[in-house]
């Protein structure tokens, strides 16, 4: 941020965006973490893009790139806004691809997320400098989308021209020395001394007057009173303030104004007089503050009272003229003398002579356009213009026309007022996005007895969970057949009971390969986490997913394959859960279980969707659970629906 984006050292908070130094300490502190990550999703909130990247085995972390707030993390569920099309097509192909880096450019206020897909690289660049802009960069450095297109004295901003980041402006602060200090030393003019050396030194004005604070110099000071001693000691506090940004010795908080928060900042800034509170991040704080001013201020009931102005301005004009129309048409002879009188001095003098020569004789004349034919008069004290080509009776009745269209557009104009009120919909409401626990990545469940069982997806999974979650005191379950997943009982070093070794044991043998051929039952064995090893005997090679057991198994003979997949609803919203009946009928709403069958898998989940959607139905919860929710939770192979729990009946 320049100087000229600040005003803050009167006591009052006035920043509207990131500065340079934010975003600088924000890369370092907590942004780099989503490099490797691949962007799901991505809308557009405004001008704003709003990007969800999937963090496996942890949750979602969600980025603003605001071409007029800058880059930051957020915690908030975001709504969507209206896609703008010259960005919606490069957002929808970006999809699914690695965030290999984020970075600054030029230590500005300019962000790019580098993305990488199958055999692409692209830049999505965000600059919070003037009005702002988002663009796509292709991996040539020529701009493939923008949201904003500009012809600039330094640089051209359109599609198909190569991407030139915005100049830098002014000097680097991390350079500063005793040469700088004698150069700006005494500025000229009227401007303070924060104001001076925010426009030569490319710094944030809020730094710059902390540091000018910090050398014993009051900000507002006059810039010629600036001695080469003060200077130095200035520029030395500025240069070791981003030193510290730099080396993440950060100092985050919030400035309160009136108990509200209204700026969020790296270090401490005393100069600015206002309450400051600590912050557990900058980040945290960046967030508190900013993402409110992504939600648009003005919501329909604002716009309403505008429709409703409108009218009122329509309805007083509307009057105006049919007064004035009334006024000509009782004095025909007046008006018609006076359109008479403008034709001849038309014909006869100077045209920039006509309007005072009317007016010599006519008073009530205001202006007079001889090459329009037109006059403005004041009439009944309402200026109106006359055609000097028509009649008056004619220029009456043109306005009376005037008159009944402004009434016309009134009318109008009230009926999308008060339809804008009577929609009116609730304020939009910002709530924190529910963190997601550290095992909702696995497939999962909770036992009957209350312990946390987990499941591998895939090999990758079932690696992560024995090299990363599994701990010596933890119990490994496999399903005694080739392919499955790895189960593990978080037991925390205490044996569990019989009704969960039994719980995940049937988990087990659900996922396996035993549902996918069909069978019954099979066999499952349990060990300590302990005892489980990825280190492979001599001459011998452990694939991934691939694991040495050592020691005792304990094995569970012939585990029924069955699985439920049941809806639980929580303050009108619903989690679908899927594990073995015992441990799911008691804790959902609804539930349907299923054995091995000869249902198609995708017809079993649509008739699962169908079933709990009844479900959420009779409990006045009206969402469409979709087949791929379903699906989700469904092991490969047949099925066959056993039992229908939590209807109107049990089938």
């Amino acid at each position: 941020m320049t100087g000229s984006d600040y005003q803050g050292v009167d006591g009052r908070a006035a920043k509207h965006s990131l500065t340079a130094a934010d975003f600088a300490a924000l890369l370092r502190e907590s942004l780099h973490e989503l490099e490797g990550l691949r962007l799901q999703k991505a809308w557009m909130l405004g001008e704003a893009v709003v990007a969800r990247f999937r963090e496996p085995l942890v949750g979602d972390r969600v980025l603003v790139l605001s071409p007029s707030l800058g880059v930051f993390e957020t915690k908030y569920e975001l709504p969507r806004g209206q896609p703008v099309p010259r960005l919606a097509r490069a957002l929808r192909e970006v999809r699914g691809a690695r965030l290999v880096a984020i970075r600054q450019l030029g230590m500005d206020r300019v962000a790019a997320l580098t993305l990488e897909g199958r055999g692409w690289r692209r830049e999505l660049v965000v600059e919070w400098v003037r009005e702002g802009n988002v663009l796509v960069v292709g991996e040539d450095g020529r701009i493939e989308a923008a949201l904003r297109s500009r012809e600039m004295r330094d640089r051209r901003v359109m599609v198909g021209e190569r991407y030139v980041p915005p100049p830098p402006r002014g000097l680097d602060p991390l350079s500063l020395n005793k040469l700088d200090a004698a150069e700006l030393a005494g500025g000229a003019g009227r401007l303070t001394a924060a104001a001076h050396l925010s426009r030569r030194i490319n710094a944030p004005g809020e730094l710059v007057a902390e540091a000018l604070y910090r050398a014993g110099v009051d900000p507002r000071a006059p810039a010629r009173e600036l001695s080469v001693d003060v200077l130095e000691r200035a520029l030395e506090e500025l240069r070791g303030m981003y030193l510290r940004i730099l080396r993440l010795e950060l100092e985050p908080c919030v400035a309160l104004d009136g108990g509200e928060p209204v700026a969020a900042y790296p270090l401490r800034l005393e100069h600015l007089g206002l309450e400051l509170r600590e912050a557990p991040s900058l980040a945290e704080a960046v967030d508190e503050v900013y993402v409110k001013l992504l939600i648009p201020r003005r919501g329909r009931a604002g716009r309403a009272g505008a429709v409703a102005e409108a009218a009122a301005r329509y309805e007083a004009r509307a009057a105006e003229l049919r007064r004035a129309a009334e006024a000509v048409m009782s004095q025909l002879g007046r008006y018609e003398e006076i359109l008479a009188e403008f034709r001849r001095l038309r014909g006869s003098v100077p045209w920039d002579r006509v309007a005072d020569e009317l007016r010599r004789r006519y008073p009530e004349v205001v202006a007079a356009d001889p090459g329009a034919m037109r006059l403005v008069v004041r009439v009944c004290g309402v200026e109106v213009e006359l055609d000097a080509s028509l009649s008056a009776a004619r220029n009456a009745s043109r306005l009376y026309g005037e008159a009944k269209e402004l009434e016309r557009k009134a009318a109008r104009a009230r009926e999308v007022a008060e339809e804008m009120r009577v929609e009116e919909p609730e304020p939009i409401t910002l709530k924190r996005r529910r963190e997601r626990r550290w095992y909702e990545g696995f497939r999962h469940f909770t036992s009957s007895e209350g312990v946390l069982v987990i499941g591998g997806r895939d090999a990758g999974q079932n690696e992560a969970i024995v090299r990363k979650s599994m701990e010596p005191g933890d119990v490994f379950l496999p399903a005694d057949i080739y392919g499955g997943p790895v189960v593990v009982v978080k037991a925390g070093g205490r044996e569990p009971g019989e009704a969960t070794l039994r719980e995940a044991a049937q988990f087990a043998a659900a996922y396996s390969r035993a549902w996918e051929a069909g069978l019954a039952a099979v066999d499952v064995y349990w060990v300590w986490g302990r005892q489980v090893s990825k280190r492979a005997p001599a001459g011998e090679y452990l694939g991934r997913g691939a694991f040495m057991v050592y020691g005792r198994r304990n094995y569970l003979r012939r585990v029924k394959l069955e699985l439920a997949v049941g809806v639980r609803v929580l303050d009108g919203e619903y989690e679908l859960l899927a594990g073995p009946p015992s441990a799911i009928l008691g804790r959902c709403d609804a539930a349907v279980v299923l054995e091995p069958g000869r249902l198609d898998r995708e017809e079993a989940a649509d008739k699962v969707a169908s079933l709990l959607a009844r479900a959420l139905r009779a409990r006045g919860v009206r969402a469409r659970i979709s087949r791929p929710e379903v699906l989700e939770l469904l092991p490969r192979g047949g099925f066959y629906i056993s039992r229908v729990v939590g209807l109107d009946r049990e089938a």
